[in-house]
């Protein structure tokens, strides 16, 4: 079997604050294999984040993780120091588009030197070497190559972002995490970003871990993906088998809550409630006070990851994972009927 490129596995990250441990991510556990394309997808809040800082060992000062582990390439990292991040993976064997990438880019300095600099700190390539690799990479995100020596402030913000991401492949890495890459885009320009990503993908091995409260967005550009909730795992499988077959309520309710152009004339679903905020152990799941299906069980402990009708590969945290779907469908069925004798 071939060594995932990146796991999670019973992972939990907590931060110190004045009430009390608050658990952002609870017993999280997937795998992103080699040159695949990995959405984590949830809304705002639901630890998508905080797991990629605790990947690249930038958590907050007053987070940590407290239990589970972190593997890249079979190795543990989630104890590595400073600088063994630094020295090991950073920028050259896992490389970051952050939130807000456009704002990342130092305005005083050049591009070419911003990627003389990270060489600097992270290989032992020469400055000539860095900038003519940011050269091949402006030319692969479709930018001018004689422009790596531009300020930011020359480029538009579709033209910044990609300089972003040319900036976080030039040195190739194996991972390229994307935490919501294209949030600050037009529709048109978004679409660009991702042509670029999804031809990089085809033209060389690199896996992406994208973070992303749009599930639409996962659905069209990864191989598989996983839903989280307020910091728990929801459920993990194909994008083509989680938007055929979601069995987690809260993928169900996500799923419908986003446009399809098959039903145009669809009414948009809306997840009732807000997701709790999580002190100390998680002992019920985190969906409960949301869900239409839930039963006394779930506010008593915190369902684990089992797989849906014996398949390992699409593992869902719900008591009621082999029913759900079921009764979703009738209950949908149902309300179409109804509204046809009218």
């Amino acid at each position: 079997m071939t060594t995932p490129l990146l796991e999670a596995e019973n992972l939990t990250v907590q931060y110190e604050t004045a009430n009390g441990m608050l658990t952002a991510v609870s017993d999280a556990s997937f795998t992103i294999n080699t040159s695949e394309y990995f959405g984590l997808v949830g809304e705002s809040g639901c630890g998508k984040s905080t797991i990629t800082k605790a990947a690249l060992g930038g958590l907050d000062d007053n987070g940590r993780i407290t239990a589970g582990k972190i593997r890249y390439k079979g190795e543990e990292i989630q104890d590595y120091t400073e600088k063994e991040f630094n020295e090991k993976l950073r920028w050259k064997e896992i490389s970051w588009i952050p939130q807000g990438s456009m704002n990342s880019l130092d305005p005083l300095q050049r591009i070419s030197e911003q990627a003389a600099m990270i060489a600097r700190v992270h290989t032992d390539l020469s400055k000539d070497e860095a900038v003519e690799r940011l050269r091949e990479m402006f030319d692969i995100v479709g930018l001018p190559k004689e422009r790596v020596t531009d300020y930011p402030h020359q480029f538009s913000g579709g033209m910044q972002q990609r300089a972003v991401i040319a900036l976080a492949l030039f040195l190739r890495p194996s991972l390229l995490i994307a935490d919501e890459p294209t949030t600050a885009l037009d529709v048109i320009m978004q679409d660009q970003v991702f042509k670029y990503l999804n031809e990089i993908k085809q033209d060389g091995e690199i896996g992406m871990l994208l973070i992303t409260h749009d599930i639409s967005l996962v659905f069209e550009s990864c191989d598989r993906m996983s839903v989280m909730h307020a910091g728990q795992i929801s459920e993990t499988g194909t994008v083509e088998t989680i938007y055929e077959e979601p069995h987690h309520p809260y993928t169900i309710l996500l799923k419908e809550a986003f446009p399809d152009l098959r039903y145009p004339d669809r009414e948009l679903g809306i997840i009732e409630g807000n997701p709790p905020q999580n002190m100390g152990e998680v002992d019920y799941c985190t969906f409960v006070d949301r869900c239409p299906w839930a039963v006394p069980e779930c506010q008593e402990q915190a369902p684990s990851l089992e797989p849906v009708g014996g398949d390992e590969d699409h593992p869902v945290s719900c008591f009621r994972r082999e029913e759900v779907l079921e009764e979703y469908r009738a209950e949908n069925e149902t309300v179409a009927q109804t509204g046809g004798d009218q």
